[in-house]
Order: C-alpha cells, then structure tokens, then sequence
C-alpha cells in the first residue's frame, strides 16, 4: 500500500513538473505620482510640474506559443492631476495617458526570460502660453526595446521578481510639437502568492523615467507607483 502511495505521488509530482500553461490573463491597479520636468527651446522657458497618488489600470493576455516563447499583449490606462505651481497658472491639469503594445517573451532559464516589445504610450508636455501660464498637452510616442526579468513560478506558495526594461522612443507623428529620438527604463520588483488553482496574487512596485534630451521641447517623465496584481494562467 505504502509502496503503491509513493508511486501516485511521484507519478503526480512528475505531471506537476510538465508545463501544460497555455494561456495568462492578468490585470494591475495603482497608484503613481507623476512627474513632467520640461524645457521649451524657443523660449527657455523651464518648469517642472509633480501630481499626487493617481490610479493606473494595467490589463494584458500571454499565450505560450513553445515550451520557451510567448507573446504578449498588454494596455492601459493612467489618470493624471498635475498640481498647479506656485509660480504661475497651470491650464488642462487633467490628463489621461494611454499605452498598449505587443512583447515576444523568450524563457532563457528556469529563473530568468528576455523579451522584446514594441508600444505606443501617450507623454505629458508643456507649454508656456504667456508669462505665468502653462498649459500640458500629451503626445503619443512609439517605444521600441527589451525586458530582462528574473522570478519565481511555483504551483503554489510564496513568489518574488524583478526586472529591467530599456527603450528607444520615437514621435508617433509630427505637427506642431517637434520631438526627436529619446529613450527610458523602467524597473520593478515584485512579492506575492500563487494559490492552488493557478491565480497569482502580487504587490508591486515600479519606477520608469523617459526623455527626449535633444527634442526642441525638451521633457523628462517620471513614474513612481506601486500596485495590486492578479493574474491567472490556466
């Protein structure tokens, strides 16, 4: 009996090891604050503008395509409130920043995956209208680069990861703001569980900076938030 018992165990610890996971579905909430530091060339005009906690919603669907590669689509949404600044008035406070794209996701070790994506994201800009009054705008910019991650994935109990992307970024579309080719990275870290049906429940927290040092409106944004993650692979 004891003999049969450890035969089942063995044989179902086996099937536990085989990675039958096709498919994931996961989606994030945060809270971030945003920060826009900005120069316009034409007129040396500087400014730097911060928000307060604002929610982001992140949602994005993994198919495994080999034992070793997958793709991902991902999209989001941020909502932004920039503070008004002590030194003038600031005009179209609310934003709404969107961002979507598609990541080839490469398994490189047990513990590690590099990918490649490609997205669009909407930037926050700015612009002196008249002495003491500001206005942000936003562009969409197309990012191009690649994603080293390291983590754990277990059938259940405690898991951790980290990662790193760097990318190039480039104006979606010319007009009447004139950027030029910038670059970012963004790094996080994250620590949850997995429960016995295959949900993955974690906390996050992310830092991103982007900048188009040579644009003729110069800008850095920054991201500091952190989040709420569920995702499913079944």
């Amino acid at each position: 009996m004891k003999l049969a018992l450890l035969i089942l165990f063995i044989s179902f610890q086996a099937l536990a090891e085989l990675n039958h996971e096709t498919h994931d579905f996961s989606i994030e909430y945060g809270l971030a604050y945003q920060t826009l530091k900005a120069e316009q060339k034409d007129n040396g005009s500087t400014g730097r503008f911060t928000s307060d906690q604002n929610p982001y919603w992140i949602g994005g669907y993994t198919y495994k395509l080999t034992q070793n590669w997958g793709v991902r689509l991902f999209g989001g949404i941020s909502l932004i409130r920039f503070n008004e600044p002590d030194f003038g008035t600031l005009k179209n406070e609310d934003q709404s920043l969107n961002h979507y794209g598609l990541e080839l996701i490469h398994k490189t070790s047990l513990l590690s995956k590099l990918s490649y994506f490609y997205s669009e994201q909407d930037r926050p800009l700015y612009y002196a209208k008249s002495p003491g009054v500001y206005e942000i705008t936003k562009e969409k910019f197309l990012q191009a680069g690649m994603h080293f991650s390291l983590g754990q994935r277990r059938r259940i109990g405690l898991i951790w990861g980290t990662g790193l992307k760097l990318f190039t970024m480039f104006p979606a579309h010319g007009g009447n703001v004139v950027t030029e080719t910038g670059g970012g990275l963004e790094g996080y870290a994250r620590l949850g569980w997995v429960d016995p049906f295959g949900t993955l429940y974690q906390i996050k927290g992310i830092y991103q900076a982007a900048s188009a040092p040579n644009a003729d409106v110069n800008f850095t944004h920054e991201i500091l938030g952190y989040s709420f993650l569920i995702s499913h692979t079944f």
